[in-house]
């Protein structure tokens, strides 16, 4: 485009406006010289000056203006090399130094004939000249380049210039904005934290299966919702099946925070951690109920995998529990660095009945309990307690 000037294109089907320009032109091309030929469109500008157009910015070409009555004309121009093949073919000329500015008559007749038998047939896509009043349009031209490859591969160019107020625009069909409505049943990925706490190192690091991690910054009917960098607390209906009845020495233990073990008194680094669901999926329907505050029911997300993390190392994995008015994560897999990860035992085969002792039969020994197959470890990376002893 022109600098300074208005993109007329602008939010034009270029390809319906313009494409059918190529087809007349081949279908015109076809019957006056009698051959076959492929034409493509090849730009398509509005350029006052036409050598502002890079790809004939070196071409030479024959004019010729085609008068519209009360109208400004249209010009048709045809390249040298478009000349020099198709009157060689038509007039059966040998090969020789061929220049525009030595056509005989003859030629120029011809060549004038064509350009009238191709508007004739463009005429099919354009405005009636009559249906058009002169306006500011009709100073505007557009520049239509065709590209032209006849049977013998020889390549040329047709360029036609036709005022603006002539050519009938196929604007872009604009698509209606899409609503949420549309993608409420999709589903996306998402992260659920149920809570966070603080232990000390060495709490950390002497984690056991079945141990009870109370967390501390929780709350039964809130969780909190991780997509992408939205990050919403929700409320949730408690799921009553979590809550686990203690009696006053273990709810004592939990209180006091010696289910997981006692202190030692020289440690007092305290470390963060967060108890998240496997990610789950769920739809932007729900995810629209959370952003506008409704309580949501994620009975199956409870049903889900829990683990601790220590920010993004995960340290062990459990079920998640309703204490009191908190929630707490019972442990059946413990990831270390430092050992094989800790995995909660399957219960024991029960024993078959004992027969009755043989008369002098030796006293039985006693036989090794069967140890459980450790779960195969997580895909995330183990934690490394070492990062905190330096």
């Amino acid at each position: 485009m022109s600098k300074n000037k208005q993109n007329i294109f602008n939010n034009v089907n270029i390809k319906e406006t313009a494409f059918a320009f190529a087809d007349l032109c081949a279908s015109a091309i076809q019957k006056f010289w009698e051959t076959d030929v492929d034409v493509k469109l090849f730009a398509l500008n509005d350029f006052r000056e036409l050598r502002d157009e890079l790809l004939i910015s070196k071409v030479d070409f024959f004019s010729s203006q085609i008068k519209v009555q009360s109208h400004k004309p249209i010009i048709i121009r045809l390249s040298k090399d478009f000349v020099e093949s198709f009157l060689n073919e038509a007039l059966n000329n040998e090969a020789s130094n061929f220049a525009l500015t030595n056509l005989t008559q003859l030629e120029i007749k011809i060549l004038n004939n064509f350009c009238e038998f191709l508007y004739k047939k463009i005429k099919e896509a354009l405005i009636p000249s009559e249906k058009v009043k002169i306006s500011e349009k009709s100073e505007k031209m557009v520049n239509i380049l065709l590209c032209v490859k006849n049977k013998a591969q020889n390549i040329s160019n047709i360029l036609i210039s036709i005022p603006s107020d002539r050519i009938n625009f196929k604007m872009i069909k604009k698509v209606v904005s899409f609503t949420d409505e549309v993608f409420l049943n999709c589903k996306t990925q998402v992260k659920i934290v149920a809570g966070k706490s603080k232990l000390t190192l060495d709490e950390l690091k002497n984690l056991a299966v079945d141990d009870i991690v109370l967390l501390e910054n929780s709350n039964i009917s809130k969780l909190t919702l991780i997509s992408g960098e939205m990050v919403r607390p929700f409320s949730v209906k408690p799921n009553p099946a979590l809550i686990m009845n203690l009696n006053e020495e273990e709810n004592e233990e939990i209180n006091n925070n010696e289910v997981i073990m006692s202190k030692n008194l020289w440690d007092d680094i305290q470390i963060e951690i967060s108890a998240e669901f496997e990610k789950v999926k769920m739809t932007i329907g729900e995810l629209k109920q959370i952003t506008q505050g409704q309580v949501v029911d994620l009975g199956s997300v409870f049903d889900n995998e829990i683990s601790l993390y220590v920010e993004d190392k995960k340290v062990a994995k459990g079920e998640l529990i309703i204490i009191n008015d908190r929630y707490a994560v019972r442990l059946d897999e413990v990831l270390n660095s430092a050992a094989k990860p800790q995995v909660k035992p399957q219960p024991a085969p029960q024993a078959a009945a004992p027969q009755k002792p043989q008369p002098q039969q030796a006293k039985p020994q006693a036989q090794p309990q069967a140890q459980a197959k450790p779960k195969p470890q997580a895909e995330n990376e183990e934690f490394d307690y070492s990062d905190f002893e330096k």
